[in-house]
């Protein structure tokens, strides 16, 4: 009888391991998360492992937003009133949350309010919401911080080709820009501004926006 007694305790502290290291954290998105769009392709990786939450206020926020004036807002908030519908529809592990009892007039501190209880984390691009967030003690998972890590490595000396689009802020000097959105700076290079320029990088700076790459162009262009 003892023995059978143990036995069972053992496999019940075996299972409840087993649902331990199965149980997925749970990571609260908000609004900037569905209009930046990623969210699905980041998942679908498979690289991070959660239960996404999504607040009803959230959704509720993007459907106000789509029936903005202002085109461009217009346009993103329907993306990602679409994208939600797919997540919806997909094998995503996705809860949205009723959270009219713990909605209050500050939507970030709503956000943080629900990650407090759920002993969750906040995944948003929000700058504002990051620093609320990290003041107290609650994990964020900032999309802009997942953005700049996946930025190709770039070290002085590298040489780059780029085409320029328009004049820089300094004299002489031209813009251009990768597919990721990255800033290159054209020192001396304003006369192949429509043109593909071979550059040899200077320097490099991380600002909040993003990454700013200088260069001085080499020979002709192309």
């Amino acid at each position: 009888m003892i023995l059978v007694v143990f036995l069972l305790c053992v496999i019940i502290i075996l299972l409840i391991l087993k649902n331990n290291k199965n149980a997925k954290e749970f990571v609260i998105a908000d609004s900037s998360v569905f209009m930046d769009g990623r969210i699905y392709d980041i998942i679908k990786t498979n690289f991070v492992s959660f239960k996404l939450i999504v607040p009803s206020f959230v959704v509720e926020d993007l459907e106000m937003f789509s029936k903005s004036s202002d085109h461009i807002l217009k346009s993103r908030a329907k993306k990602a009133l679409s994208l939600i519908n797919n997540l919806k529809k997909s094998d995503i592990n996705i809860k949205f949350l009723n959270s009219k009892l713990e909605q209050t007039k500050n939507p970030s501190l709503t956000i943080i309010n629900i990650a407090k209880s759920l002993k969750g984390k906040i995944l948003t691009k929000d700058f504002s919401l990051c620093k609320e967030a990290s003041l107290r003690n609650i994990p964020v998972l900032n999309i802009n911080d997942l953005e700049t890590a996946l930025y190709p490595l770039f070290l002085p000396g590298d040489k780059i080709l780029v085409h320029l689009v328009k004049e820089g802020e300094q004299h002489n000097h031209a813009i251009g820009y990768f597919d990721d959105k990255t800033k290159i700076i054209a020192e001396d290079a304003k006369r192949f501004i429509g043109k593909d320029v071979d550059l040899e990088i200077t320097s490099v700076m991380f600002t909040p926006t993003g990454k700013v790459i200088f260069g001085k162009h080499e020979g002709q262009a192309k």
